[in-house]
């Protein structure tokens, strides 16, 4: 066969067309429905009183609907290339977060989790192996009093404008938006008012020395500062269209990881680490939130921490944006 006639196509290309072709017929549809369904049960969505449809009701009292499956689908064909690549170096996992809604909101619902599962004797450490069916669960007790601690500098500081996303350096000029530029600059997108992203299926972080290597990516170990972080991210290759968590990211994970199966994320005394939501800056102090649950406290926890600052048992969970 001439490799110069139209109709041939390597059979590498054929396979990977194929692979993402199956991804979108089998598993978006039903991680998109699992989505959905644990989002709306968790209280996050509403019937929005103007359009009709499910969605929600942003910080600027704004309706934004719930995107559907077939813009998913048609946001990632229009990109298949990246898309392509990103799913065969392991992001395959689909979440979306209600990025309109206000932080306060989404603390709320992560609390209610943590007591909801606590009471029901339901609340669990994360599994070093979702797929281990023999991997047995360890109970946590709670702090009572206030199960999800919160850095006070980010309590109000989406609606207040002082928190600011995707930024590209870390400093005044940090060429980052607010969460209201963000609504604004997505008006006419079908996915404003959320952010839908793809992450790794593990939902541990990896420890130094533990990152595995898949289609020339190697995953991000813990151990290394933000701005290294950033700047693997920025320069390496292997890392394009790669993006961090905020917190809205983290808090929705949190909350609909915790419905699935009970356990938490991130519990860095066990076996996940500390998460930055380096998708988010704090530039007043220098600081970007960062995200635990606290064996120690038994509470869940927002925090904030330097650019430069190196913690071990600290690492990131970087995601490939579909929409926003």
């Amino acid at each position: 066969m001439n490799p110069e006639h139209p109709s041939f196509i390597p059979l590498q290309e054929q396979e990977t067309s194929s692979n993402l072709e199956k991804w979108l017929s089998s598993e978006l549809p039903k991680q998109y429905e699992e989505k959905a369904k644990a989002l709306n049960e968790l209280g996050l969505l509403e019937v929005l009183p103007e359009c009709g449809e499910i969605g929600i009701v942003g910080i600027d009292g704004k309706e934004y609907p719930f995107p559907s499956e077939e813009q998913i689908k048609e946001e990632m064909l229009k990109n298949r290339e990246v898309f392509e690549t990103k799913m065969r170096q392991g992001f395959t996992e689909l979440e979306i977060t209600p990025f309109g809604l206000p932080l306060e909101r989404l603390m709320h619902t992560a609390r209610q989790s943590i007591f909801k599962h606590h009471k029901e004797g339901k609340l669990f450490g994360t599994k070093k192996n979702q797929d281990d069916e023999s991997e047995s669960l360890e109970p946590f007790e709670i702090n009572e009093y206030e199960p999800l601690f919160v850095w006070e500098d980010l309590k109000d500081a989406d609606t207040q404008g002082t928190l600011i996303y995707y930024p590209k350096k870390f400093s005044k000029n940090h060429q980052g938006l607010t969460k209201q530029e963000l609504l604004d600059a997505s008006k006419d997108s079908p996915f404003s008012g959320f952010t839908v992203y793809l992450r790794e299926k593990d939902i541990n972080i990896p420890g130094e020395g533990h990152g595995q290597t898949q289609e020339g990516r190697t995953q991000l170990e813990a151990g290394k500062s933000l701005k290294e972080y950033f700047t693997l991210l920025q320069t390496q290759a292997e890392y394009q269209h790669e993006s961090g968590q905020t917190p809205e990211d983290w808090l929705t994970l949190f909350s609909t990881h915790l419905k699935k199966t009970n356990q938490v994320i991130d519990d860095y005394q066990w076996n996940g680490r500390y998460s930055y939501l380096f998708g988010s800056y704090y530039p007043v102090s220098d600081d970007m939130p960062r995200a635990s649950w606290i064996r120690d406290a038994g509470q869940a926890g927002l925090g904030g921490y330097g650019p430069g600052d190196l913690s071990l048992g600290a690492g990131v969970r970087s995601v490939v944006r579909i929409g926003t």
